[in-house]
C-alpha cells in the first residue's frame, strides 16, 4: 500500500461536524487544558488526530505554554502591584503636601482659640499657640516623607526589575507556543483522512476560536469595569477643582479661616487627577477594551464560516482547515501586536511617576514664604 495523498472517506462513513463536536464535548475542559484530556477520548474515535495530539510537537508547545503563560501572570501582578502601589502613595502625599500649606493657614488661628479655652478651664496665663501648629505640621511633614518614600520604592523595584519588558517577552512566547499547538494540529490532520481533518476542525473551533471569544468577552468586560472607576476618580478630581477655582471667588468675599481649605479643593483634585490618569496610562482599559470588542467581532464573523469550511473539507479539500486556522492565528497575532505597542504606555506611566516623585521633593514657593 503506497501513500499517494491524503486519505479519502466515503460519504457514508464521514461524520458530520456536529458529531465530531459532540464528542470533542465530552472533555471536562476547553482551550489548551482541553487538548491534554483530548488524545485518550478520540482513540477510540479517530487513533490518528489522538496521536497527532499525544505528539511530542504538541506536548512541548504545550509545557512552553504553561511556562510562559505563568511568567507572564506573575510579572503582569508584580508590575500592577508595585505600580498601584507606587500611584497611591503619590496621592496620599500629594493630599498631605496640600494639606500642610493649609494648616500653615489656618492651624494659628485654631491653635490660638484652644489655648484660650484652656487658658480660661485651667487659669493659666499662657498657652503658646504656635506650639500646636507646629506639631500638626511636622507630623503631616513626616507623613508626606513616608508616603514619598513609599511611592519612589514602589517605582524603583518595578522599573529595576524590568516588570514590563518581562511581562511582554513572556505573554509573546506564550501566544506563540499557543499558535504552535493549532497549527501543527491542523498541518497534520491535513495530510489524514477527512475524517482525521474534520475532528481537527472541530478541536480548532472549540480550543481555540471559542476558547478566544470567551477570552475577548471576559477580557473586555473587565477592563469596561475598571475604566468606570478611572473616571470615577477622574470626576471626583473635576468636582474638586471646580469647588477649588469656584470657591476662591467665595473666599475672597467671605474670608476665614475655612476659605483656605475650599480653596485647597483645587489642589486635592490636581492630586486625585494626577492618580486617575495614572492609573488609566498603566491599565489601558479603554483602549485594550475596545481593541478586544475589535477583535471579538472579527472572530465572529469567522465563526460564521465554519459549516463551510466543513463543507469544503468532506468534498476533498484538506487545506481548507490551515487556511482557516491560518485566519484565527493571524487575527490574534495582530491583536497581540497591538497590545505590544500599548505595553509602551505602562513603561511612560512609570517615568511619569519617577516625574512627579521628583517634582513632590521640590520646594513649594508658597510654603517656603509661609
Amino acid at each position: 500500500m503506497t501513500d499517494a495523498g491524503p486519505e479519502t472517506d466515503t460519504g457514508s462513513s464521514l461524520p458530520s461536524l456536529a458529531q465530531c463536536q459532540q464528542v470533542i464535548a465530552k472533555s471536562k475542559s476547553s482551550g489548551l487544558k482541553g487538548i491534554r484530556e483530548l488524545p485518550a477520548l478520540l482513540k477510540p474515535e479517530c487513533p490518528e488526530l489522538a496521536e497527532i495530539l499525544g505528539s511530542s510537537a504538541i506536548t512541548t508547545s504545550l509545557e512552553t505554554f504553561d511556562r510562559q503563560d505563568a511568567e507572564s501572570i506573575a510579572q503582569q501582578t508584580d508590575l500592577k502591584y508595585e505600580a498601584n502601589r507606587a500611584n497611591l502613595c503619590l496621592l496620599a502625599a500629594g493630599v498631605t503636601s496640600a494639606v500642610i500649606l493649609a494648616v500653615a493657614a489656618t492651624a494659628g488661628t485654631a491653635a490660638g482659640q484652644v489655648a484660650d479655652a484652656a487658658k480660661g478651664a485651667a487659669g493659666q496665663t499662657s498657652v503658646d499657640p504656635s506650639t500646636a501648629k507646629f506639631n500638626l505640621t511636622l507630623l503631616l511633614g513626616l507623613l508626606t516623607l513616608a508616603f514619598g518614600a513609599g511611592a519612589a520604592y514602589f517605582n524603583f523595584v518595578a522599573r529595576d526589575q524590568g516588570r514590563v519588558s518581562r511581562w511582554q517577552a513572556s505573554r509573546g512566547d506564550a501566544e506563540m507556543a499557543r499558535q504552535a499547538v493549532f497549527t501543527t494540529i491542523a498541518s497534520a490532520a491535513a495530510g489524514k483522512s477527512a475524517k482525521n481533518v474534520l475532528f481537527g476542525l472541530a478541536v480548532v473551533i472549540r480550543d481555540l476560536l471559542e476558547d478566544q471569544r470567551a477570552y475577548l468577552v471576559n477580557a473586555a468586560q473587565k477592563h469596561r469595569n475598571s475604566s468606570v472607576i478611572s473616571s470615577r476618580w477622574g470626576g471626583l478630581a473635576g468636582a474638586l477643582a471646580f469647588i477649588g477655582g469656584s470657591g476662591a471667588i467665595v473666599a475672597s468675599q467671605g474670608g476665614g479661616s475655612w476659605a483656605n481649605w475650599i480653596i485647597l479643593a483645587g489642589v486635592f483634585g490636581a492630586a486625585i487627577g494626577a492618580y486617575a490618569a495614572n492609573r488609566e496610562a498603566l491599565n489601558r482599559d479603554r483602549a485594550n477594551a475596545d481593541r478586544y470588542e475589535r477583535t471579538l467581532v472579527a472572530l465572529d464573523g469567522i465563526k460564521g464560516r465554519t459549516d463551510d469550511i466543513a463543507r469544503q473539507i468532506a468534498n476533498g479539500e484538506p487545506k481548507a482547515l490551515t487556511v482557516f486556522t491560518g485566519a484565527i492565528t493571524d487575527l490574534l497575532a495582530s491583536e497581540f501586536k497591538q497590545w505590544q505597542e500599548g505595553t509602551a504606555q505602562a513603561e511612560a506611566s512609570l517615568a511619569k511617576l519617577d516625574e512627579e516623585l521628583n517634582q513632590l521633593g521640590k520646594p513649594k514657593p508658597d510654603a517656603e514664604q509661609k
